[in-house]
């Protein structure tokens, strides 16, 4: 059973690396909040299901709310500049009408994905101490269609899918 799924991940690997390559990936860098309010940026409404190589700066204002690795809830508040350890992360878009889960992955498998609080001199303010959280990785994104939104869930990928790596 164990040579089947090291097979299936092999296979896996090697279709999404070859997707890489064609160019399927597609990049989403996107700053939250967005440059207009109550909207998702550009970046993201354009986003499709497929490989996702994903890159979002999130202001404190919409500080994401993380499921830790043991299972409970958590919250990025007070954290400590550097990697942050999270099993699932849903970040808010700006928008009502657009739902963001990602799922960060095993570190050892998906390197490339990283949850953060990052120093942003230009966020120091009285009640902050300048801080922005940065989502980054390899994803597979799948759409899922709720009433008059979209509920995108994000599967992590190695970075070798895309195009990163050996």
């Amino acid at each position: 059973m164990k040579r089947f799924v090291q097979i299936g991940t092999a296979a896996t690997i090697l279709a999404t690396s070859a997707m890489a390559e064609s160019g399927a990936v597609q990049r989403v860098d996107a700053d939250l909040p967005g440059p207009i309010e109550f909207e998702a940026p550009e970046a993201l409404q354009a986003m499709t299901e497929g490989v996702v190589w994903l890159d979002l700066r999130i202001a404190p204002e919409l500080e994401p709310a993380i499921i830790l690795k043991d299972g409970n809830y958590g919250s990025l508040d007070g954290c400590e500049f550097g990697p942050v350890e999270a099993d699932m992360v849903m970040v808010a878009t700006g928008s009502n009408h657009m739902i963001l889960e990602v799922r960060t992955g095993d570190p050892e498998q998906h390197a490339g994905n990283l949850l953060s609080c990052n120093y942003d001199p230009n966020l120091i303010s009285d009640d902050g101490f300048g801080h922005m959280t940065r989502l980054k990785g390899c994803f597979f994104a799948h759409a899922i269609s709720i009433p008059t939104a979209v509920h995108w869930r994000l599967n992590p990928l190695p970075a070798e899918a895309c195009g990163f790596g050996d």
